[in-house]
């Protein structure tokens, strides 16, 4: 199972590097039946029921859906239920479950589950829409987003804005799309199906709305929003997160209107204020305070005695109770194919160890507290190392290494370790303490 799909994120599962197969964990029961709840061979497609401990009691407040998707469990003790996933999987022969798809239209988008059928009944409800189809896109990578196809109704011309108020009027804000395209026809494949493939894109500006900014400071919140969200514009009324803007664009938009305004914004103003229009009356003092931007680092004079930070402090805290461990390393390894130069790999690790301060810091105990001590360049040794191997002793030369036990108070936390295993084959190891 992937990260995306249902049943991981509500049980949990053990998987591998793939995200594709998983296991249950202990006390979780997985069935996969087919239409009429009987197990399915190994091998065959079926869908995905969940029973056994921890299993929740329904959606809070939606009976409707608890009666879909929690039923009796055909293979537990009386009155014991099981929860529907609407995973389609195949057992493999070792046991675990291979994820094929969906049953219905669920996704996940942003943390959140959304049923695209509620949305699209929604949307065929309102007067000028005959039919309508709701997909997630995603036409600037990373950045998947709701988008609606409405199929207008006989002598009707639906509008955009007045779609994005009816969907808002009944589902939370997660669950508005953040464009609704009309369109003459669904496309169809051959079997029928909605051929998501044929969907146009939606028109980057068509969901802008009219205002234009009025002060300086809107129009720089506009320049803001429309440079993270990479749309050519985007008006004062609009919400960000109609726009297809989430939690990891939020942190981007802060830092520009920090660059841009000097102010401070913290991300829950965002979410308060997700339009220029708002977002420029917060800044203004209007509604909530927002804080004066951050001082900017500058160069400063070091004092006598640097003390740890809270992270440094509790890694050292851990190193006193279980001494040098690789508990906290952090090991990269590199293949290397060609010739090597060897002295400027270690010429370049000395000039990066140089640049970088934290590279070169050491902790000792001063009178029963750590400080930082930061190695001036020409006390810099970083210990570099090229042993000759081959491919069969080089998994456990690795692990050896990397298992490696710095000792804080008087070491570098970097290491590098060359191994040359043929005349232009070579594996280096970076070993940093966390």
């Amino acid at each position: 199972y992937g990260p995306t799909e249902s049943a991981v994120d509500a049980y949990g599962w053990h998987s591998d590097a793939t995200g594709r197969w998983a296991a249950p964990l202990d006390n979780i029961r997985a069935h996969v039946l087919d239409e009429l709840l009987r197990p399915v061979p190994t091998g065959v497609t079926g869908e995905l029921y969940l029973a056994g401990e921890g299993l929740a009691r329904g959606y809070l407040n939606r009976p409707a859906l608890t009666a879909e998707r929690f039923t009796a469990d055909p293979f537990g003790a009386p009155g014991s239920r099981t929860y529907r996933t609407g995973d389609l999987v195949r057992r493999r022969r070792d046991g675990s479950l291979e994820f094929l798809g969906r049953v219905d239209g669920q996704v996940k988008l942003r943390g959140f589950r959304i049923e695209l059928g509620e949305i699209e009944a929604l949307l065929a409800r309102h007067p000028d829409v005959a039919t309508a189809a709701v997909v997630v896109r995603e036409d600037t990578p990373g950045v998947r987003r709701l988008v609606a196809y409405v199929l207008p109704a006989a002598g009707r011309t639906p509008d955009p804005a007045q779609l994005r108020g009816h969907t808002a009027g009944a589902l939370p804000a997660h669950m508005v799309p953040s464009a609704f395209v009309t369109v003459p026809a669904l496309p169809r494949t051959v079997a029928g199906k909605l051929d998501e493939k044929a969907l146009p894109a939606p028109d980057p500006g068509a969901s802008v709305s009219g205002r234009r900014p009025r002060t300086p400071r809107e129009d720089l919140l506009c320049e803001a929003f429309a440079a993270v969200l990479g749309v050519p514009e985007v008006g004062v009324d609009d919400d960000f997160f109609a726009l297809g803007g989430h939690s990891l664009l939020a942190m981007r938009l802060t830092a520009r209107v920090r660059a841009a305004l000097g102010a401070e914004v913290s991300l829950r103003t965002v979410f308060d204020a997700p339009t220029p229009a708002r977002l420029a009356r917060h800044l203004a003092g209007g509604i909530d305070t927002a804080g004066a931007a951050r001082p900017a680092l500058t160069v400063r004079e070091r004092p006598a005695r640097l003390p740890l930070s809270s992270a440094q402090q509790r890694l050292w805290v851990l190193y006193q109770v279980e001494g040098p461990s690789a508990t906290y390393n952090i090991p990269s390894a590199w293949r290397v194919r060609g010739a090597l130069d060897v002295a400027a790999l270690r010429a370049a690790v000395h000039d990066v160890v140089v640049r970088h301060e934290t590279l070169r810091t050491v902790f000792p105990d001063d009178e029963g507290r750590a400080r930082q001590l930061v190695l001036a360049p020409d006390e810099v040794r970083v210990p570099f190392e090229v042993v000759d191997t081959d491919e069969e002793l080089l998994p456990e030369l690795l692990t050896e290494a990397g298992a490696y036990g710095f000792a804080l108070e008087r070491e570098l936390p970097l290491r590098v370790q060359v191994f040359r295993t043929g005349e232009e084959e070579w594996t280096v190891l970076l070993l940093l303490h966390h």
